[in-house]
């Protein structure tokens, strides 16, 4: 099975958690990580460091099932077109133009930039290159690619900030206030559906978010939603309390789905650096007794739907990639239907990928769970699954934001 994009994040950002001297040791460590993955189709790859002195990109590492270059291998910059590229849309796969590099067999390659942009001769470079050989070249790879500098990128900002700043305690505790007012109330109820939402940070701010939202003059829907931002701490407080009150005004002013994510995609890639992003999945629950869920899951953890009446579980997929990962992003909704004493489960990637140091808590587990709890009403079913979570994963030192979603429809 193919690696997502948000695994691929995760992956990465977990090597972040290990103590490396220098920039280069870590990016070394994540090229050597993405190679050594089954899932993901690599088979080398190298890493290069801009000079601006020089004018030149310097190979300061080369590692997998590829011809070796040599360290001392530089490029200028004035006859590499691709360079510029990179630097304008982060991630490229092309053709290799560079007759040393053919010699060596490199015919097809992928790029990515890493790291901060700066300008030699007026124009813009990415600090790092990573290069990777494979022996397909598709589109799925260009955007796990893209996640990969987006998270090195990440982590190198961690190191350079937390290598001179500490947590201001003022300002966390302002932060706290701020999204405990944006949270709803755990509990809510609407026609003939109960709602109980827990969000669990794991700093003192988290990325983590969930909504219920009216549509003023509409008593007949009501607007959920969940979002994780892929970022930890302040940064994906500040993002995930954004979005939280953007979707809140689009609620507002009745705004299409699709068109609410477009835009929130777009605002998102223009605000916020590109090296984070943001998992979505937002719905419209109508009453009536078809029980219509529209939604739209923008790269987020698949919400799990129990049947009642056969015992099945479903999961509603992905729609459309993540928020502020593509300029052209496009989002379609999609819908089911919820039927007395169904149960549907939002949850964010925490709950999933609590690990106890031998193993994540799972899907399988989550799913076994629910259809356990399936008699129960929202808040029992919620607060179990927090529960059980959280004794699962006691034992092990890293930890993620948690929240979770219970929707269950009454029989009347």
């Amino acid at each position: 099975m193919a690696i997502t994009q948000r695994s691929l994040y995760k992956t990465i950002e977990k090597i972040g958690e290990q103590h490396y001297l220098t920039d280069a040791d870590l990016l070394v460590a994540i090229l050597d990580e993405i190679i050594r993955n089954e899932r993901i189709k690599i088979i080398g790859g190298r890493i290069w460091r801009l000079s601006p002195k020089e004018k030149k990109y310097h190979l300061i590492y080369e590692e997998g099932k590829i011809d070796p270059i040599g360290k001392d291998f530089r490029i200028d910059l004035n006859e590499y077109a691709v360079f510029g590229e990179v630097a304008r849309n982060r991630t490229v796969l092309a053709d290799e133009t560079n007759r040393t590099l053919r010699a060596h067999g490199i015919i097809k390659y992928s790029a990515t930039g890493i790291g901060e942009r700066i300008a030699v001769d007026g124009t813009m470079y990415y600090e790092y290159l990573m290069a990777f050989n494979t022996l397909e070249v598709e589109r799925e790879l260009q955007h796990l690619l893209s996640i990969a500098g987006q998270a090195a990128t990440h982590l190198l900002q961690r190191r350079r900030s937390e290598s001179k700043t500490h947590e201001l305690e003022s300002e966390m505790a302002h932060a706290r206030d701020m999204q405990k007012r944006i949270l709803p109330e755990h509990e809510y109820s609407f026609a003939d559906y109960d709602l109980y939402g827990i969000c669990l940070a794991e700093k003192s701010v988290g990325g983590d978010f969930f909504n219920y939202m009216k549509t003023p003059g509409y008593t007949d829907r009501i607007s959920v939603a969940i979002g994780d931002a892929a970022s930890k701490g302040f940064p994906a407080a500040v993002q995930a309390l954004f979005v939280s009150g953007a979707l809140m005004m689009s609620a507002e002013f009745e705004a299409m789905m699709s068109s609410t994510l477009r835009r929130l995609n777009t605002i998102i890639r223009a605000i916020f650096p590109n090296d984070k992003f943001l998992t979505l999945f937002y719905c419209q629950l109508y009453a009536g007794e078809e029980g219509l869920l529209i939604y739209a899951n923008a790269g987020h953890s698949r919400p799990i739907h129990f049947h009642a009446k056969t015992g099945e579980v479903t999961e509603l997929a992905g729609t459309g990639p993540v928020l502020g990962l593509l300029d052209d992003a496009s989002f379609g909704i999609a819908n089911t239907n919820i039927a007395k004493n169904d149960v549907l489960v939002l949850y964010t990637d925490g709950i999933t990928e609590a690990n106890n140091g031998k193993e994540e808590f799972g899907e399988e587990r989550l799913i076994e769970l629910i259809k356990r709890c399936s008699s129960s009403d929202s808040k029992t079913i919620a607060s179990k699954i927090i529960e059980d979570v959280q004794k699962f994963s006691t034992e092990d030192g890293y930890s993620d934001d948690k929240t979770v979603v219970v929707i269950k429809r009454k029989d009347k």
